[in-house]
C-alpha cells in the first residue's frame, strides 16, 4: 500500500499537497485546482475549490494502481466533511482510533474530528473511485449563519457550533434521489468560467441543503423515513426488470421487493414517484402490455397468452384486458387482422 500525507489547509494547500505526494504539479483555472494522475500511480483527476462562506468542495474521480492511503493531517481544526460515494467504494477512519468505516457506492457520511484529530481515506486498487467531499470551514460558516443557527434544530447546530471540535461526530446513510441528480448536473455542465464558478458554488449550496433535509428525515427512523433515496431508485429499476423476466411466475410484490432490498412501503412509494401508480397496477401494465404484443405477433391461443403474462384467471385477464383497451382480447386480434388484411 501506499499512502500519501496532506499537512495543510485550505483546499489550495490540500491540492498542492497531493500532487506534490504523486510527484507531479497542479493546475489554478480561477481558482479551480487539478491534479491528473500522473501514469505510474493511474488515470483520473481529483479536484478543489473554495466558495465564501467556509464551504469547499473536493472532487475524487481516479483509478489507482495500488492500495492507496490519504492522511489529512493538520495541527488545526479540520473541516467537517461531507463525503458521497457516486462510484466504487471508499473506507475512512480518525487518524488516533482507526476504526475504518466503508462507504459504498450511492452511501454518504458526515464525519467531524475531535481536536485536531486527522482523517485517513483508503482507496481500492484498480477500482474507479468518485467521491464528492463537501467540507466547511465551521468557524467561518458559524460567523456566516450565526443567527439561523440559532434557530435551528439541537442536532444540527450542535455540529455547525463545535468551531474547536469538542466532540467527534459521525453518520453515514444512503444519499438521495434529488443528491443523485445534482451529481449528475454537476458532472455534465459545460459552462465557461463566471458561470460555471456560480454554478458550482450554488449546486455546492444545494448539496448542503439536501444533505441536512436527508439528515432530519434519517432522525425519523426507516419506517418514517419520506425522502426516496438514489440506492432505492436503483432498487426500484431492478426490480421493474424482474418484474418483465418473471411476468408468469410472479406470486407476490413483497418477495420482489425483499429480493431488491426494500421495505414494502418503500417499493410501492418508489413506483408511485417513477410511473405513477402502484407496483402492482404497473405489474398488471407490464402483463397487458405484453399481452397485446403476444395478440398481434404470435398464433398463441388466449389460454396460451393468459398464462405466459402470468394470469391465472381467463375471465380477469379479459376484464383487466378491457379496461386497458376498450376491448376484449379476442375482439382486438380479430380487429387487427381485419386491419392488417385491408391494409
Amino acid at each position: 500500500m501506499k499512502k500519501l500525507q496532506i499537512h495543510s489547509l485550505p483546499l489550495k494547500e490540500v491540492i498542492a499537497d497531493i500532487a506534490h505526494g504523486l510527484d507531479t504539479s497542479f493546475v489554478n483555472d480561477c481558482g479551480e485546482y487539478t491534479v491528473h494522475l500522473p501514469a505510474e500511480w493511474g488515470t483520473g483527476v481529483i479536484k478543489g475549490i473554495n466558495f465564501d462562506g467556509g464551504l469547499g468542495l473536493l472532487v475524487y474521480a481516479c483509478t489507482f494502481k495500488c492500495d492507496l492511503e490519504m492522511s489529512f493531517s493538520v495541527d488545526l481544526t479540520h473541516p467537517l466533511k461531507f463525503l458521497f460515494c457516486l462510484e466504487g467504494s471508499l473506507s475512512h477512519y480518525f487518524e488516533q482510533d482507526e476504526q475504518s468505516h466503508s462507504l459504498q457506492r450511492y452511501q454518504n457520511i458526515i464525519v467531524a474530528s475531535q481536536g485536531n484529530n486527522g482523517h485517513v481515506l483508503h482507496f481500492r486498487k484498480n477500482t474507479f473511485t468518485e467521491i464528492y467531499s463537501l467540507e466547511i470551514d465551521r468557524n467561518r460558516f458559524k460567523t456566516k449563519m450565526s443567527c439561523e443557527l440559532q434557530k435551528t434544530k439541537p442536532s444540527l447546530r450542535s455540529i455547525f457550533e463545535d468551531d474547536k471540535a469538542k466532540q467527534s461526530f459521525y453518520y453515514n446513510g444512503f444519499y438521495s434521489l434529488v443528491l443523485g441528480e445534482l451529481f449528475d448536473e454537476m458532472k455534465t455542465q459545460q459552462h465557461d468560467y463566471l458561470i460555471k464558478k456560480i454554478s458550482l458554488e450554488g449546486q455546492a449550496y444545494r448539496m448542503l441543503v439536501q444533505q441536512l433535509i436527508q439528515y432530519n428525515d434519517d432522525l425519523e427512523g426507516n419506517s418514517d423515513r419520506k425522502i426516496l433515496r438514489k440506492s432505492e431508485a436503483h432498487a426500484i429499476k431492478e426490480a421493474v426488470e424482474i418484474m418483465k423476466t418473471e411476468l408468469d411466475t410472479i406470486n407476490s410484490l413483497n418477495f420482489i421487493a425483499q429480493r431488491v432490498g426494500l421495505s414494502s412501503k418503500k417499493f410501492q412509494n418508489g413506483f408511485r414517484h417513477f410511473y405513477g401508480k402502484s407496483a402492482n397496477e404497473y405489474l398488471q401494465f407490464l402483463r397487458l402490455t405484453l399481452a397485446k404484443d403476444l395478440l398481434i405477433k404470435t398464433e398463441n391461443s388466449l389460454q396460451e397468452i393468459k398464462e405466459k403474462v402470468g394470469f391465472s384467471s381467463q375471465s380477469y385477464f379479459t376484464e383487466l384486458f378491457k379496461k386497458m383497451y376498450q376491448i376484449t382480447p379476442s375482439n382486438f386480434r380479430k380487429e387487427y387482422r381485419k386491419k392488417s388484411t385491408l391494409d
